[in-house]
Parts: structure tokens; sequence; C-alpha cells
């Protein structure tokens, strides 16, 4: 593998991004966070970034926005299958700053002795003052918790500073990506920056018991790491976790007179929420989870959301829903095109994959990659054609909020379909089975307040 003698980023690579930014604010997501992102080291220190991995690609373009200054970028290991699909695929992944790393889960024990061309290149990067991202636990999770940790990261760190004769001060970034919901559109999330962990305090410990400053310093960047996210480590009782912090974290935030406005201040509660839980003895705690379960799979077995148990609704207010979006209905039908293929083909390619996790990695990948540039120029040509070059300019003015229009108006008749389906609980032969679980979803919260004595 030829090793890279330009690091930064020139003209297209510079408008690439800005475009990906463009999509990834304003589109993918409705707000973005970064917080932290101070603790960046400045340009010509090395630096391993270490992060957490909950939604593939887009946990390191995250990362990647974050960077400023002109064509400054970092360089980041990657899936191997991504890079097999085609030459022209391969050298454009790498023209972005992508290595393959491969799996033994995956590609093979075969295989996994290929990651040394990429070592080698994130030593050359690490030497001349570049910064590599790294997931330490080797593949994106479905759930929030932190997995276990390889110590590929650390090797890649040490390694390099041992390549300059311990010389070169190396550091490691830990890094957490936090998401209010991993799929769909115009969600919120957030990425944290910790301090840099400067591996010069344990050169000494390496050259002498180098698994040893390894596991220290893993250590340290785990914590760091595991501090600024939300980690549920009760993995067998995930589910009611995460229902109760879903749905009762802002009424915990609210009795606790704590804000629970931004991402932020919701991911803070929720962690208070879920150590809270956690601290519950084990026969208490157990119980609650028992009676989370009953409550939430007697949701799912009606097709109701939580939210709607304290919804009221009316036909009055859901028949004048229904007119408003038989108004817009026939601008909706106009903007499904290109949009409704935009959101479909990323679809279809995530479900061939059998892995939802990839749902918004290929949702921003491919639109920004192929389709939105495809079908942009197709849509100007056709108009121009059909009418004037002045339309098709002006159709290309109209495609992003067509495309917001688009997704909202969808949203919107979802929530017109919810308040269907309640207005149908409150029919005499079903209005007992609402009332029920409301109760138990009251008697829930009540029981976790007393519980939390609050």
């Amino acid at each position: 593998m030829e090793m890279r003698k330009t690091f930064k980023g020139g003209l297209y690579y510079m408008g690439f991004k800005e475009f990906i930014r463009l999509l990834f604010n304003h589109f993918l997501y409705r707000k973005v966070y970064n917080i932290g992102d101070e603790k960046i080291l400045p340009e010509g220190n090395p630096q391993v970034i270490a992060s957490n991995h909950q939604n593939c690609l887009v946990d390191a373009i995250a990362v990647m926005l974050a960077y400023k200054g002109p064509g400054r970028r970092p360089f980041f290991w990657a899936r191997a299958d991504i890079f097999a699909v085609n030459r022209i695929l391969e050298k454009y992944l790498r023209f972005l700053g992508l290595m393959p790393a491969f799996r033994m889960e995956h590609e093979g024990m075969e295989d996994v002795g290929k990651n040394s061309a990429s070592f080698d290149e994130s030593y050359h990067l690490l030497k001349h003052g570049q910064s590599v991202m790294i997931f330490p636990e080797a593949g994106h999770q479905d759930k929030r918790f932190l997995g276990h940790f390889t110590m590929g990261y650390t090797t890649m760190a040490f390694k390099a500073a041992e390549q300059t004769g311990f010389e070169k001060e190396i550091f490691i970034l830990p890094v957490a990506n936090h998401y209010s919901d991993y799929f769909g559109m115009r969600r919120e999330m957030c990425v944290m920056f910790s301090d840099p962990v400067s591996l010069k305090p344990y050169y000494g410990l390496y050259q002498e018991k180098p698994r040893t400053a390894m596991r220290e310093v893993n250590q340290v960047v785990r914590e760091a790491i595991s501090s600024m996210m939300l980690n549920i480590q009760d993995l067998d009782n995930y589910p009611a976790i995460d229902f109760l912090r879903t749905n009762y974290g802002k009424s915990f935030a609210f009795m606790r007179k704590e804000p629970y406005g931004t991402l932020p201040e919701k991911l803070k509660a929720e962690k208070e929420f879920v150590a809270a839980l956690g601290a519950l003895e084990d026969g208490t705690r157990e119980s609650v989870y028992s009676q989370t379960e009953e409550l939430r799979k007697g949701l799912e077995e009606t097709g109701l959301q939580f939210k709607s148990l304290s919804k009221k609704v009316s036909w009055s207010s859901t028949i004048l829903k229904i007119a408003g979006l038989a108004i817009l209905f026939p601008l909706w039908i106009f903007s499904l095109w290109p949009n409704f293929l935009l959101y479909h083909i990323p679809k279809r390619l995530t479900k061939r994959t059998g892995d939802k996790m990839l749902s918004s990695s290929f949702l921003l990948a491919v639109n920004a990659v192929i389709a939105i540039p495809f079908f942009a120029v197709v849509s100007f040509v056709l108009v121009w054609w059909l009418l004037t070059i002045y339309m098709a300019v002006l159709y290309l003015l109209l495609m992003p909020p067509l495309a917001l229009f688009c997704w909202y108006y969808t949203e919107w008749w979802a929530s017109v379909r919810e308040d269907l389906r309640l207005l149908g609980f409150y029919k005499k032969s079903k209005i007992a089975i609402l009332h029920s679980l409301r109760h138990e979803s009251e008697k829930l919260e009540d029981r976790l307040w007393s519980l939390f004595k609050i």
C-alpha cells in the first residue's frame, strides 16, 4: 500500500465535506451538538481517536465534521468488505481517508493479517502529526452500551511512538456519540470529546511491560468514553431499562427540577435515571423491570405508542388534521420526486444487508455520493427540456425545501394514523383495554417516584 504524501484534503475534498455537512446538520439530523470539540489537538499533534460505535459510518462523519481548518481531516479505519465492491469505490474511499479493517468474525482469520498494511499507514500518519480514528469495539452496537475493547488502538499508538524512538508525544482522544434515535431522519445527535490522554507518561512502563502499559491506558480511555455516554450494562434487562428511560426520563428530570430540553440535557438526566434504577435493591429492581415488561408488551399487542396513553384526541381535531392533509396532498405528490427514491433506495439496501444499524449510513452515503447528484442532474435536464432553463434552476432551488416538506407531511400522516388508532380504543368494546394500560402506566410511575423518594 502506497503511503500518503499529502495529508490535507484539496478543494474537492473541502467542497465534498461541506456538502456532507449540509446534509448531516440540516437534513439527516435536526440538531447536532459538538461538545468539547476544542479538545481536538491542533494540527501537527498525532492522536488516535477512540470512539464508541453505535451508528456505523455516521459516528465517523460526526467526528470528521468536528475537525476545523482548511482541508484538515482525520483518517479512519472502516470495515474491509466495502472496499471490495469495485476498484472505483476503493479509490474513492481511500481519497476520503478510509483504510480497510479486516475482522476475524467477518472476513475470516486468514484475512486478519492483511491489517498490517493499514497499521503501517497509520504509523506513517501518526508520525507526521495526523489523526487516525478507530473503533475499539471492532463493530457497531445496536444498543446503548459500551462493548468489549480490542487492544488494536493502543498497539497502534504505542508502536507509532516506538518508531519515533519515543521522542514524539502520541495522544489518544476519547470520543462518544449519542443519538436521540438511531433510525429515520430529523432526529438529534451529539458527539462529545474528552481530554486527550498522553502516552508519554507510559513510555517507560511500555518498554518494560508493554501489555501492562496498554491495559492501563485502555482503562483510562474506556472510563472516559463510558462517562460521556449512556452505558446500559444490564443487557438482560435492557428492553425494560430502555423503555423506562425513554418514556419516564422526562418526568424524572421534571420531578428533580432538572432541565430536559436539549439532547445533552436529556442524556444527563437519563444517565442519572438509569443509575438510580441500578441502585435499587435486587428484588425491588427485578420487580420494577417485570412490571415494565408487562406494560411494554401490552402496548406492543395493541399497537399503541406509550405517548398515546396520555394523549387526548377527538374526532373533530382529527378530522381537521385529515382536512389539512387532503389540502396539501397534491403538493406532497409533487414532492415525492425524487424524495421517495432518495429515502427508499437506501432503505432497500439496508434490508438486503440484514443490519438495521446501517440505515442512517446508507441514507447519508448513498444520497451524498450517488443519488442526490444523479437526480439533481436528471431533474434539471427534464424541467429544462419540458419548460425553460429558468424553471429548471428554480426547481433545483426548491428541491431542499420540498424534501423537508415531504418528510414532515409523512410524519404528520403517521401521527394522524396513531390518533385514529387511539380513537378506535374509545369504543365500548376496547375502552377497558385503554383504561387498563393507562392505569398500569400511572401505577408504574407512582412506584418509581416512591422508590426514588422524589
